[in-house]
């Protein structure tokens, strides 16, 4: 048979046809013990391979190191020629020496026949390794280049369909993976969102609980026994009574009365405003004295009234003549007792005095409690401050409401004013943490050092290391907990580690992160137009709020929008649009050119105690002395005016190209621009063509309850640009100018631009931040939160009046106290560090706060309670 390389071995003859003659052996049914014991007495018999065999051993050998040598000379990159010369040498050599190449066939040993076939297929693996081909490899495909080249194509072409198979399951399975996810990011947040409602309707559960105190105990206990006698057997049930009229008379019972289809007997629709005391004229309600925690049974017997001969009760009466039947003695001789002194023992006794007991007696129906008008409930909240008393009838008042999904805010305000204190919290006095030296860690201390190594010393920073946060609060490397009423500066409206931000932040920057701005992206264009409808919905830059449907033409073509990195660099763009702007104008106005270096108009107004940013155009309209001081000099042509000074205006004149200024100042101490003043100030730039820029970096985007700061004032006194970062991506680095389209058209390609800015992840992070801020149940939120922290802060300059202001400034969530003692914020600022609340400072005078805007009322009520502690502490 044909062997590969030219020589003929007679079938049956070679190693082969001895390996398979000789596997007959291995048929016979026997132990491996038996087969090793046979070995051990005879070896098996060999027969020794012919001549023929061993030559063709010989010429095996020959081949297999030519084909080495002319592997290896292709490897070395030499030319055909010349290795087909050399591989020819070597072959010549071979042969001439080709006995030595095998051994003698009379010196094989009978293991030799093995070795050669072992040997043979060692090297047919090593050529197949060599040449790359299978381990089937066959003698004598080695020289068939066509069968090679043909071989390679084919493995060419399954490994091509082998990657696109493998490219193609990858991507279904990849899109089957994020078909998945998003389908168990769904069902988490529906879960989470049921979990969050559950646990809110828990804890409002809770808090009702809490706020209801025990039903009262009736009057008459400490009277004589004969009148208690009279009055018990007033209070017993319906039933109970019923029987015993019978026992009495027998003959004479009374007619079966009609019970009142409305739901009378819910304790939470029963008011005391009908009690007897109001029949009577008395202003002093009945004593209400707790009964003992064993019988809490006999109470609800006692709110139970006795059947009455007459008319039918399910009659709504007069609001005035309608009694507590728990309570009442007989009409002709109704007595009350004064109410119980308050002994003042509590601990925080501002809240639990405020808190008024619950009735039991019967009172109107649900529905005519829900019809209370919004100002009882103003009026409830300025008369807290005058009379204890009156505060309590109208919070029981409020509480009868009905629980209906349109008196939900009516129950949430009437709750919040029923818990105001009446004196300060006493819980904070003493601070709770200690920054020294001995109680950090190893990881903080050397967390600090190597910030003081190698960071700029610009900041003044506490000494403690924040490790991560979670809504409101943050927690530092040693585990301390705090509540940050400072939210990054009024940055984060959503709270810390928000699970949406965090999943979009992650989609996005897994599919494009940036992409500068020589390119479009999906998100600028989306952001650009959510704020541009917002602002036209809901009021500001010349739009009264509702004006405009979101569906007009003009809410695309009424503004434009462009993205910096930050507030600074949102008000130094600003300044430049309007610096060209006042060249255009003087150009139309005087006929000049709008490059003439002499053109006057390019001066710039700002005002007291602004701030504007750290860069150097921006720098120079911040009016804050220890931040200008030391790189002075600064932007030539800027006038700085008086807050809120009609006088001042007289600062612009036709030379002004610009004039900026915040509704609400930050930095500068929280105060808030009148509506007067922004109304002659905007009259003022519109005489003189300058243009009115609104800094609302800080107190824009609901800060204030609405989209922006002066979104409610008449459109009189709104801007011609506003700019606008902080809150925007909740921390992810943005800005924006917002400007109307007769500004933004002097600006053309190449005038403005940035690297970073309107990025794709910065974008897609303030798209979903907005949505989620202009939420109406989200806003309605954030306003009754803020009013409810607005009225515990109203209170505190009553009654730290020698150290506080008597206003408190801002509005919404930008609040700031002012004080006295220029020393004493900085001084409140530590001692709230201290008790695990974060502050700011404001201005030189004022400590602001400024919460995510997602606060919830108990975070509210630690930050006051802490506040009122500190204040306390400072007074001492």
């Amino acid at each position: 048979m044909y062997n590969g390389i030219g020589l003929t071995t007679p079938r049956g003859s070679g190693t082969n046809g001895y390996v398979m003659r000789n596997l007959s052996a291995l048929r016979v049914h026997e132990t491996a013990a038996d087969r090793a014991a046979a070995w051990d007495v005879a070896p098996p018999k060999h027969r020794e391979p012919d001549e023929a065999i061993l030559e063709h051993e010989r010429k095996r050998k020959v081949e297999v190191k030519c084909l080495e040598l002319q592997l290896q000379l292709e490897d070395d990159g030499l030319d055909e020629a010349t290795i087909e010369t050399r591989v020819d040498e070597l072959r010549t050599t071979l042969n001439k020496d080709l006995a030595s190449l095998a051994p003698s066939a009379k010196k094989l040993k009978p293991s030799d026949t093995h070795g050669i076939a072992a040997a043979k297929k060692a090297e047919l693996d090593k050529m197949a390794r060599a040449l790359g081909t299978r381990s089937n490899y066959m003698e004598g495909d080695a020289f068939d280049r066509e069968k090679q080249e043909e071989n390679k194509m084919r493995r060419m072409v399954e490994r091509e369909e082998r990657e696109r198979k493998r490219e193609e399951d990858k991507s279904k399975w990849l899109e089957q993976k994020q078909k998945w996810e998003a389908e168990k990011r769904e069902r988490d947040r529906l879960r989470r969102r049921e979990e969050d409602r559950i646990r809110r309707e828990k804890e409002e559960i809770g808090r009702r609980k809490d706020r209801m105190p025990p039903p009262p105990v009736p009057a008459f206990r400490d009277r004589p026994r004969e009148y208690r006698g009279e009055r018990d057997r007033r209070s017993r049930s319906p039933r109970r009574e019923r029987d015993a009229r019978r026992r009495r008379s027998p003959s004479r019972s009374p007619p079966p009365r009609r019970r009142s289809p409305s739901p009378v007997h819910s304790k939470r629709s029963r008011s005391p405003d009908r009690a007897g005391y109001r029949r009577s004229g008395s202003v002093t309600p009945p004593s209400r004295r707790s009964p003992p925690p064993t019988l809490p049974h006999r109470s609800r017997e006692r709110s139970e009234s006795p059947p009455r001969r007459g008319r039918d009760r399910s009659e709504t009466p007069p609001r005035r003549r309608v009694r507590d039947r728990s309570e009442s003695p007989p009409r002709k001789d109704r007595e009350f007792s004064p109410p119980p002194p308050h002994d003042g023992s509590d601990e925080d006794r501002g809240r639990n005095a405020s808190r008024s007991p619950r009735p039991t007696g019967r009172g109107r129906s649900a529905s005519s409690d829900s019809s209370m008008s919004p100002s009882m409930h103003s009026t409830a909240r300025l008369a807290h401050m005058s009379s204890p008393l009156s505060v309590t009838r109208l919070q029981i008042l409020f509480r009868g409401s009905s629980a209906t999904p349109l008196a939900a805010h009516r129950r949430y305000a009437s709750n919040a004013v029923s818990e105001f204190p009446t004196s300060p919290s006493t819980r904070y006095l003493k601070p709770i943490y200690d920054f020294s030296a001995h109680t950090q860690s190893s990881a903080t201390k050397n967390t600090i050092a190597l910030g003081d190594e190698y960071l700029l010393p610009v900041y003044a920073r506490p000494p403690f290391v924040l490790s991560h946060g979670r809504g409101s609060w943050v927690w530092d490397a040693d585990g301390r907990k705090f509540l940050d009423f400072s939210a990054g500066i009024a940055v984060n409206a959503l709270g810390h580690a928000d699970p949406g931000v965090c999943e979009v932040i992650q989609q996005q920057s897994s599919t494009l992160l940036h992409t500068s701005n020589v390119y479009y992206n999906e998100w600028a264009p989306k952001l650009a137009e959510l704020l541009v409808t917002l602002t036209n919905q809901e009021g500001g830059l010349g739009y009264a709020a509702g004006s405009i449907s979101s569906s007009s033409s003009a809410t695309k073509q009424g503004a434009k929008v462009f993205f910096a990195n930050s507030g600074t660099e949102a008000n130094e763009g600003a300044l430049k649009i309007a610096r060209k702007v006042g060249k255009d104008r003087w150009a139309a106005a005087t006929g000049g050119k709008v490059d003439d270096p002499s053109c006057p108009k390019m001066r710039i107004i700002c005002f007291e105690n602004s701030f504007h940013g750290r860069s150097m155009g921006a720098l120079s309209v911040t009016s804050t002395e220890k931040y200008q001081i030391p790189f002075r000099p600064l932007i030539p042509g800027v006038s700085v005016g008086k807050f809120n000074d009609l006088e001042c205006l007289s600062l612009i004149t036709d030379d002004t190209c610009a004039v900026i200024v915040e509704p609400i100042q930050g930095e500068g101490g929280a105060a808030a621009a009148t509506e007067e003043w922004l109304r002659a100030l905007r009259k003022r730039c519109d005489e003189t063509g300058t243009v009115l820029i609104y800094d609302e970096i800080q107190c824009g985007l609901y800060r204030t309850g609405n989209l922006w700061a002066h979104s409610t004032l008449p459109i009189d006194c709104h801007p011609d640009v506003i700019t606008m970062a902080k809150p925007l991506a909740n921390g992810y680095p943005i800005g924006a100018v917002l400007l109307r389209d007769t500004i933004a058209s002097t600006m053309t390609p190449g005038t403005h631009g940035t690297t970073f800015g309107g990025s794709p992840t910065a974008c897609a992070v303030g798209h979903h931040v907005l949505n989620r801020l202009s939420d109406r149940a989200f806003v309605t939120h954030m306003r009754e939160m803020s009013a409810y922290m607005n009225g515990r802060l109203e209170v505190l300059p009553k009654w730290f009046s020698a150290i506080l202001q008597p206003h408190v400034r801002g509005r919404g969530f930008i609040r700031g106290l002012g004080f006295n003692d220029v020393s004493h914020p900085g001084e409140v600022v530590q001692l709230a560090r201290e008790r695990g609340v974060f502050l700011l400072t404001a201005g030189k005078d004022a400590v602001r706060l400024v919460p995510s805007l997602n606060v919830q009322k108990e975070e509210v009520d630690t930050a006051m309670d802490v506040l009122e502690g500190c204040l306390s502490s400072l007074r001492a």
